[in-house]
């Protein structure tokens, strides 16, 4: 939705998608024939492996050469210092950085109350715990990190947009071109 926004403007468009490193790297470019390019792209890729935002994001910071607009889709579960060291490495460069933090509201409200086993979707470890044995902790640690990344942003002049699974996108992006349409 939004490269096509961004197309029918006119501005250019390009996508990184990664894991540990650059699976798929399109440069942007400004034709309306590009977001086809772009579709395919995110449609015809498969999660895999570990993510690691940090050295990923300074690489795609040395990649781009004009000064633009990063929007960066994710869940953020990574270390918290090194993905803000790449998202600030943009901003030394002079971009305009927007993160969008997408949570599942399982993760947020982690309803569950019985025995439950956790895979981890990227290593496979597996946690069999009681869940409200650690649910009012995990509640508290997981506000304190989303705290953590919100403020870090707007320290360094990043917009950070929470966003759960369960808003429908168009709805979502909408609130916020709205928002942002207020600022400026």
């Amino acid at each position: 939705a939004l490269a096509y926004l961004m197309l029918h403007q006119q501005d250019a468009v390009g996508t990184m998608l990664f894991a540990d490193k650059p699976l798929s790297y399109i440069p942007a470019r400004a034709m309306r024939s590009h977001l086809d390019v772009v579709l395919k792209s995110l449609g015809s890729l498969e999660p895999q492996g570990r993510t690691k935002l940090g050295p990923v994001l300074h690489e795609l910071a040395e990649r781009i050469k004009r000064r633009g607009l990063i929007i960066l889709f994710s869940d953020l579960m990574d270390q918290p210092a090194e993905v803000l060291s790449g998202l600030q490495h943009f901003r030394h460069r002079n971009h305009e950085v927007i993160v969008f933090h997408i949570l599942d509201p399982d993760e947020v409200e982690f309803p569950y109350s019985d025995t439950a086993t956790f895979v981890d979707m990227e290593s496979g470890e597996r946690l069999t715990t009681e869940p409200w044995e650690i649910a009012k902790r995990y509640r508290e640690r997981l506000a304190e990190w989303s705290d953590y990344y919100q403020r870090n942003c707007r320290e360094r002049r990043i917009d950070y947009v929470r966003l759960d699974t369960r808003t429908p996108f168009d709805r979502a992006l909408l609130a916020y071109l709205e928002k942002r349409a207020r600022l400026l």
